[in-house]
C-alpha cells in the first residue's frame, strides 16, 4: 500500500489478503439474481452537504452515488472508488476479510486486466495509487493521465462487477497481508506502540483486530472472499469521486454505462463491539522488531470525538497546538480526521534514563500545555489552515491539484461517507472560547480516559 498524505499529519493504511480453503474454480464472479439496468434518479432528501463549486452529485437506480468535480486546475484525473464496509463488519471469526478483499479487489483478474502483482499494479498508476481498509470504509485510488478516462472507468466496473479472484491470488496476497500486521503490532515499534494502544483503546469483544488477526486470515478461503465481494462491494454500499481534468458530460455517460447493469448488493452490518477502554496501568508490550537496534517507544491514546460532536472544534485545536509543539522534537502526534478518525495518541522513544512512568508523564506534560494554552484570535485560522482542507473548511489550493489530486477526491470522499458539515464546522471553530477548549479537554483528554503502552523490542 502506498500513503498519500493529505497534510502534515501521520498516516496509516491498511491493506491485505489471506490464504484459503481450495474450492472450485469461479468463473466471472457476478451474483445470481440480476437486478434491472440502473438509470439516473435524483439524489435522495436529506443529502444536502455542499460539496466545492463545480463539484455535481448524481445517484444511478442501483444505488451508486458519484461525484464529479471537472476542473482545469489539474492535469490528470484521480479516480477513487469507496465503500462503505471496513474491519468492523467482518464476521466473528474472520477478522481481516474485508482487509483480504481490498488487497484482491487491486490484483486479480478483472475484465481486460489479467491478475497481477502488487508490483505491477503500482507501476501502472506511477501518479498515485492507494488501497486501504479502515473500519467502516474501504478505498480504491487511482491517478492518472487524461486520455486514460474511458479505459480507467472500464477497469473499476469491471472490479466491482466482473473480478475473478483464484485460490493463486490469495496464496501471493497473504504474505503481504501478514507483513502488513505484523509491522503494525510489532515490526515497527512507532506503529506497533499507536496501534497496541489503540487495541486497548477500544478491546474487541468478538475478536475483532485492527488490520485482521493473523489466526483467523489463515483460515479465511476463497469462497469467503468470492462472496463477501458479491454482497458489499457493489454500487448500493459505493461512492465514486472523479476529480481532473475531463468533460463531465462524457464521464457520467461512461458510468452509466459501465457501472448501471451492476447489482446492488447489500449494505453490512457492524459486528466488531468493542468494550470499556483498558485505562489505568500501563501496558507494556514486548515485540520482536524487523530492524536491529530498533528503539522502545511509549505513547497514550484517547477516543476523539467525531466530526458532529459539539467538543469536536475544540479538539482540532487542541491536536493543532500538538501538532507544532511537536514538530522539532522526535515525538509523534496521531490523528486523521478521515483515514482513522476515532483515535488521536502521541507516542516518543524511551530515554534510557527515565522509566516507563517517567516516559509516560512526559506525554502527559506535552499534552497538558497544549490544553492550558490560552486561545488567541489566530489559533482557529491556523487550526483551519492545518486541518481544515481535509475537513472540506478551506479551498484547495492551486498547487494540490497539480500535486495530490488524490488528496483532493479522497477529501471529498470521506468527508462525504462522514457527512462532515464543513460549514458548521468552521462557524464553531470561529465561535471558540477558551471554556470550549477546557470542557473539551476534559471530554476527551482528561487522564482517566487515558489508555498507556509502552512497547519494547524482545
Amino acid at each position: 500500500m502506498r500513503l498519500l498524505h493529505l497534510i502534515a499529519v501521520v498516516f496509516l493504511a491498511f491493506s491485505g489478503c489471506s490464504k484459503g480453503d481450495d474450492v472450485e474454480p469461479v468463473a466471472k464472479a457476478e451474483s445470481a439474481v440480476q437486478d434491472p439496468p440502473a438509470k439516473e434518479v435524483a439524489a435522495e432528501p436529506g443529502v444536502v452537504r455542499p460539496l466545492p463549486e463545480g463539484a455535481t452529485r448524481h445517484k444511478l437506480e442501483n444505488g451508486l452515488t458519484y461525484i464529479l468535480y471537472p476542473t482545469n486546475k489539474a492535469k490528470h484525473i484521480a479516480l477513487d472508488v469507496l465503500f462503505g464496509v471496513g474491519g468492523s463488519h467482518d464476521p466473528e471469526g474472520k477478522s481481516g476479510l474485508s482487509h483480504l478483499v481490498e488487497h484482491i479487489y487491486v490484483t486479480a483478474e478483472a475484465g481486460k486486466e489479467p491478475s497481477r502483482t502488487v508490483h505491477q499494479y503500482m507501476q501502472r498508476y506511477p501518479l498515485g495509487w492507494n488501497a486501504q481498509t479502515g473500519d467502516d470504509y474501504t478505498i480504491i485510488a487511482t491517478v492518472f493521465e487524461k486520455d486514460r478516462l474511458a479505459n480507467e472507468i472500464e477497469d473499476a466496473a469491471a472490479r466491482m462487477g466482473f473480478l475473478n479472484p483464484t485460490q493463486a491470488d490469495l496464496d501471493r496476497e497473504v504474505p503481504r497481508l501478514l507483513e502488513e500486521v505484523g509491522n503494525m503490532f510489532g515490526g515497527m515499534p512507532q506503529l506497533a506502540v499507536m496501534n497496541h494502544a489503540r487495541d486497548n483503546l477500544f478491546p474487541s469483544t468478538t475478536g475483532h483486530r485492527k488490520g485482521g488477526v493473523p489466526e483467523q486470515v489463515k483460515l479465511i478461503g476463497l469462497n469467503d472472499v468470492i462472496h463477501w465481494w458479491l454482497d458489499h462491494y457493489k454500487p448500493s454500499n459505493a461512492l465514486i469521486v472523479l476529480a481532473g481534468d475531463f468533460d463531465a458530460d462524457e464521464a457520467k455517460g461512461l458510468i452509466e454505462k459501465h457501472f448501471g447493469d451492476i447489482p446492488a448488493g447489500n449494505v453490512p452490518i457492524v459486528v466488531d463491539q468493542p468494550g470499556p477502554a483498558k485505562v489505568g496501568a500501563i501496558h507494556a508490550i514486548t515485540i520482536t522488531p524487523k530492524m536491529p537496534g530498533a528503539k522502545p517507544f511509549a505513547g497514550i491514546a484517547f477516543a476523539a470525538p467525531m466530526p458532529n460532536d459539539k467538543h469536536y472544534a475544540a479538539c482540532l485545536v487542541i491536536v493543532s497546538r500538538m501538532f507544532q509543539n511537536v514538530m522539532a522534537s522526535g515525538t509523534q502526534v496521531m490523528f486523521s480526521p478521515v483515514d482513522d478518525p476515532a483515535v488521536i495518541s502521541i507516542s516518543a522513544p524511551l530515554q534510557p534514563d527515565k522509566s516507563d512512568e517517567e516516559s509516560i508523564a512526559a506525554l502527559r506534560v506535552m499534552l497538558d500545555a497544549a490544553i492550558k494554552k490560552p486561545l488567541t484570535p489566530m489559533e482557529t485560522q491556523l487550526t483551519k489552515k492545518m486541518l481544515g482542507m481535509i475537513l472540506g473548511m478551506v479551498e484547495f489550493p492551486r498547487q494540490m491539484f497539480q500535486g495530490n489530486l488524490y488528496g483532493v477526491a479522497y477529501s471529498i470522499g470521506r468527508c462525504e461517507q462522514l457527512q462532515v458539515d464543513s460549514a458548521k464546522l468552521a462557524k464553531a471553530l470561529d465561535a471558540l472560547t477558551d471554556k470550549d477548549i477546557q470542557a473539551a479537554a476534559a471530554a476527551i483528554f482528561d487522564a482517566k480516559k487515558q489508555v498507556a503502552v509502552v512497547v519494547k523490542p524482545n
